[in-house]
């Protein structure tokens, strides 16, 4: 049992969309959860700059503790890009998940949809509670999604198809490279022992088929059969590139999301991930069937897939939450940084109104919250004490007192480095950004000198990695995806 404690604010938004706003606030909270907040009458010299807000919920990401271009792969199609992050060296995956929760939880982020990439059964239970470690000890919330495919490694189509698409010595090189698929009863089996594990208020899991592409049919449908069985989420890819949609659009004449429908998966339970090309109509069928749908603003620009229809699923009232996807625009896991890129995108031209500030805001927020399989995205008694505090001290040196709107300047300015401290299920997982559970600096150092020794295999195997991916383009470019 924690000892209650109280945290003073010059400012409090205790929930985003509609805005509420308050001025003077005491918060109290005590064994993970609020207790009271209420007025105070005189602001402290130490609170005066001081902002609560709910803590932010990062909906879509893969826990890349050592960021893609540490190991020289740099931002392209994301279907070439996916075959270059297999590159990564084996490093001990505590290492790269606690590096990756220290960095969000700098930036406030108090939970995460951790997609776990790609492993063989065995060693994805090893690695899943590696993850849960790491969650634990940095201290944030973590959703671990239990990665399920069993179908196209190389591209949209089956492998054999793609190899012989390929110069022949290089077809015989990377078809020597693959290992064969792990069955859907091996794949299915890990992901129940998974879910078993000792899920705390800080560890939760979801069911992740990689996506349609990659996932047979009776894969999916055990994927559904599992989900309803256990009663958890699942969270899935779905049409980030045009590539996708033109898959997609060649495989199911009746539609994508209907077959998902006809499989069980198309309900309040399910998270899909990017959803760059939606349509207006399919937005509207994920509203009915209340999904909810993680954008990843950065990412989709790095990796060429395009910009999501965010109005769209505003106008049909789809909940959408915000996802970095571990590729944040300055590779810095910022989410205010992103919610402000988001806004601006989306905010409409001339005097038209797009999606407001409060609405994206609200994403990041509650409904992130809602796709970790967590309550929270709210300030108020009864709800977890999950919250930072922001200060406005950096921000707001040029502005008078009287003029400053404090939602307004936060949009505008505020970025990771103006995080003063987090707290999640009543624990102070950072100060000043600091991280108190682990030692970044430890460990970032620890990730410096694992991936050195491959420093020359890399840099070796990078003619042969252009050659894969001219090969992989001009499958695309040929419409390889479309044909079998």
């Amino acid at each position: 049992m924690r000892k209650e404690q109280t945290v003073s604010a010059a400012h409090c938004i205790s929930q985003h969309d509609p805005p509420a706003m308050q001025s003077g606030v005491s918060l109290t909270h005590k064994d993970g959860v609020i207790e009271t907040l209420k007025p105070q009458r005189a602001i402290t010299e130490s609170s005066r700059n001081r902002v609560l807000l709910p803590s932010f919920a990062n909906a879509h990401d893969h826990g890349r503790g050592l960021k893609t271009l540490a190991y020289g792969v740099a931002d392209q199609a994301v279907e070439t890009w996916v075959a270059g992050t297999y590159t990564l060296p084996p490093i001990d995956p505590y290492l790269i998940a606690a590096n990756a929760f220290a960095n969000m939880a700098q930036n406030g982020i108090g939970s995460v949809v951790h997609c776990h990439l790609s492993r063989d059964p065995e060693k994805l239970i090893e690695e899943a509670a590696a993850v849960k470690k790491a969650a634990e000890d940095v201290g944030i919330r973590v959703a671990f999604v239990v990665p399920l495919r069993d179908r196209h490694r190389l591209a949209y189509a089956n492998d054999e198809h793609v190899l012989s698409s390929m110069p022949a010595d290089l077809s015989d090189k990377i078809g020597k490279r693959l290992k064969p698929i792990p069955s859907i009863n091996a794949q299915i089996d890990a992901a129940r022992t998974i879910a078993r594990f000792d899920q705390s208020n800080l560890f939760k899991v979801q069911l992740g088929p990689v996506g349609v592409e990659w996932c047979s049919h009776p894969l999916l449908e055990r994927v559904s059969e599992l989900a309803h069985e256990l009663k958890i989420r699942v969270h899935m890819h779905m049409l980030e590139s045009r590539y996708q949609r033109e898959w997609a659009d060649n495989t199911f004449p009746n539609g994508i999301l209907q077959y998902l429908d006809q499989v069980g998966l198309l309900n309040e339970k399910l998270t899909i991930a990017h959803g760059t090309w939606l349509t207006p109509q399919e937005c509207q069928l994920l509203a009915n069937k209340k999904v909810t749908v993680s954008i990843n603003t950065s990412s989709n620009l790095r990796l060429r897939s395009g910009i999501a229809p965010l109005t769209s699923l505003r106008h049909a009232n789809t909940r959408f939450a915000i996802g970095l996807d571990a590729l944040a625009l300055d590779d810095d896991d910022d989410i205010l940084r992103e919610i402000r890129l988001t806004h601006l995108l989306h905010a409409g031209l001339g005097f038209e109104q797009g999606i407001t500030q409060p609405n994206v805001m609200h994403a990041a927020c509650s409904n992130g919250a809602c796709a970790t399989g967590n309550a929270g995205g709210r300030l108020e008694p009864g709800q977890p004490a999950d919250f930072v505090v922001l200060n406005l001290e950096r921000i707001n040196q040029d502005i008078d007192s009287a003029l400053i709107d404090i939602p307004t300047l936060i949009s505008a300015r505020a970025t990771g480095q103006d995080i003063e401290s987090l707290v999640v299920a009543g624990r102070t997982v950072t100060h000043h950004r600091r991280i108190l559970g682990v030692d970044q600096r430890v460990i970032s150092a620890a990730l410096k000198d694992a991936i050195e020794p491959h420093t020359r295999a890399l840099c070796d195997g990078r003619a042969e990695f252009e050659k894969y991916r001219q090969s992989i383009e001009q499958f695309y470019r040929d419409g390889g995806h479309l044909r079998q």
